[in-house]
Parts: C-alpha cells; structure tokens; sequence
C-alpha cells in the first residue's frame, strides 16, 4: 500500500495541471500516533525507512509539545511526515482524474451499469454487451471490459463470478468549527492514532461547499483484544449496502466519536459545546455513511477474472490515496495482460500479487 500512494502522489500535481481544475490536496503533513513499542508505529518506521520517506519521532514529552492542542493517553508516541503528506479530497481527485480523461478524448456515460454479458457472437468485433439503466437506457458493445464498482462489484451482472469481497460499514462524523477554533487549528496535520482504547482518523479544517469549515473523524473503540467494540460492521453485498448509504448510519457510532473528539481536543469549544448527542438535527454535527471493500488477502484485486474482463476492486480502507495507481495498473492489465505480468510492486509480480479469488 505504501508503495501504491507513493506512486499515486507523486503524480498529483501532473493531474491537477492536466484537470485545470481546483486543487484536491493539500500537503499539511501527517501525524501517525501509537504506543511505543506498537506495532503501528514501528511498521510506519520500517516501511519509512526501506521507502527513504523522511520522518520525525516525537516521544511522550516532544509530542506534547509540539502538538498542545491534543490530550493524548499516556504513553503515546508519534511519527510525524511533512514533505508528500497530508490529505485528499476523493471527490476532487476523481473530478479531477475524469476531466483530464474527456480532454483526452475519453467518452464518460453518465448512467447506471446493470449487466455485463459476453456475446456469443461477436458484434462488430465487439464481445462484451453493457447494459446502461437510466431515463435513456442503452447498450455499449466493447472488445474488452474493466469492471471497477468497488463494494457493488457483485451485483447487477458485472462479472461472471461473485467475488470474495466483504463491503464494511464505516461513518464518519463532521463537527462545525468556529472561526475561532478554525484559525486555532489552522496548521493541524492529518492525523491517525491507534491506542489501546481506540482508532482513528482525523482531518484538519476543511472549508466545504457551504463554506462551513469542520472538523471530521472516522474512528472505533476496542476492547481489551484490540477488537471493535459494537456490532459486526461487515454487510452482504446488495441492497443491503444502498440502504446503509442512504441511512443515518450507527447512533452509537456517532456519539463514541464525538465523546473521542471532546476527549482529544479538550480546548476546542466547537467540541465541547455539543451536548445533545441524540440530536441528528443539530447544525453543527454532520453524519456520513460511507462502505469499505475488504479482500481475504488484505490487498487490492487487480487482474482478469475471463479472456477480455478484468476487475480492479478491494481497496481495504487504504485505497482513495493510492486510485491513481491502481488505475494505472488495471489498464495495463486490461490493455496488455502479459506487460502487467512482468510489472513489479514490493518486489512482488502484480499478476500474483493482486490476483482477483473468486467465492469457493
């Protein structure tokens, strides 16, 4: 994963120029914080160091004080990047990614794909029929097909063989910043913290379209095995993951993150001023639900499933950064299958390392 964002962020400012759209990253750099000793932290500096990624080890007494604004549990430690780190925005860096595409002359389809199917015979040359619902319905004959609809990969026909993929429930939570606090926390870097209580992710301010600027967490408490406290996250794919979309999401989810946020950041009075943890009306708190793809083998699937198909899906949580590569690695399988063969990732062949495995 590591080398995939590296790849991925070393061309976004070649995206970004060829877009001609706004901005989608901003490089405020990253603060990873553990307990010393973790696994966590001394994976982040082992991979640092084989990758010659620069980074600053903070102990207990340099974390606190260059990070006041958080009140961390004791014992925690940090490694800080700040050259190529930060944060996207997914949606800008897809917005981004599909206009420099059509100023290739790329055709985009603004529709719903709801069957795949090989022809029998061949149409013009074309073996692959894909169906498109809409209020204009069609059908696009092509020779080849790269099937990339992350955790609906199994559904409406797309591929020959179900895959064994496990979508994930996740939510996150935006608080509403002050202007005060916005400017407080104004060089906050992106953070990711895993103790033994909790984990999390932790954006700094971001203006949104409705030129609010909040705050956002996606995070979990564990229990005394490291596990996730709660009910199991994992859905079956389907409907099931279109009605979670389109729910409020998890209650308890909700108010846990907001009770980490006034624990970690007890001078914010954005924060600490929520009281009414029930209210999903309040203005100041915003719920996103949202799915993750996990794959039995913790990475990404990238390579053919039948002669012409190909699928690129399973991003694990760790994927939005890195889309760029794996795009790039997926057309190069659909384009030239036996090139993809021989390109390396971690001294690993992508053929083997990302081989898509079908349900048994």
């Amino acid at each position: 994963w590591a080398e995939l964002a590296s790849r991925s962020i070393a061309r976004y400012d070649e995206i970004h120029r060829e877009s001609h759209r706004e901005q989608f990253y901003v490089e405020c750099g990253h603060l990873a914080i553990g307990l010393e000793g973790s696994e966590m932290i001394g994976k982040r500096r082992r991979i640092a160091a084989e990758m010659n990624v620069d980074l600053v080890n903070l102990d207990a007494t340099a974390l606190r004080e260059n990070f006041p604004l958080l009140n961390l549990p004791e014992g925690c430690v940090a490694v800080h990047e700040t050259k190529d780190a930060g944060y996207i925005s997914a949606r800008g860096l897809v917005h981004a990614q599909t206009a420099a595409a059509k100023d290739m002359g790329v055709d985009i389809v603004d529709g719903v794909v709801c069957r795949i199917e090989r022809l029998e015979e061949g149409k013009d040359d074309q073996d692959f029929a894909i169906h498109i619902a809409g209020n204009n319905p069609t059908i696009i004959y092509a020779q080849k097909v790269l099937v990339t609809a992350g955790a609906f990969c199994n559904d409406h026909s797309l591929l020959p063989e179900s895959l064994d993929i496990t979508p994930i429930k996740t939510q996150t939570v935006h608080v509403v910043l002050s202007p005060n606090d916005a400017h407080y926390l104004r060089e906050m870097p992106s953070i990711i913290a895993k103790t033994e209580a909790f984990w999390a992710y932790i954006l700094p301010p971001i203006r949104y379209p409705d030129a609010t600027i909040r705050l956002k967490i996606g995070a979990a408490r564990l229990d005394e095995n490291g596990a996730e406290i709660g009910p199991s996250r994992e859905m079956p794919c389907g409907q099931e993951v279109v009605d979670w979309y389109q729910s409020m999401g998890s209650t308890q989810a909700r108010n846990d993150m907001i009770k980490l946020l006034q624990q970690l950041f007890p001078n914010i009075d954005s924060i600490q001023c929520i009281k009414d943890f029930g209210n999903y009306g309040n203005s100041t708190i915003i719920t996103n639900t949202c799915a993750t793809l996990n794959t039995p083998i913790g990475q990404a699937y990238i390579g053919m499933v039948e002669k012409g198909w190909a699928v690129a899906t399973g991003g694990n949580g760790a994927a939005a950064k890195s889309s760029d590569e794996i795009g790039c690695l997926a057309a190069m399988c659909i384009l030239d299958e036996c090139a993809f063969g021989k390109e390396m990732v971690c001294g690993e062949f992508c053929k083997d390392l990302f081989r898509p495995r079908d349900i048994t």
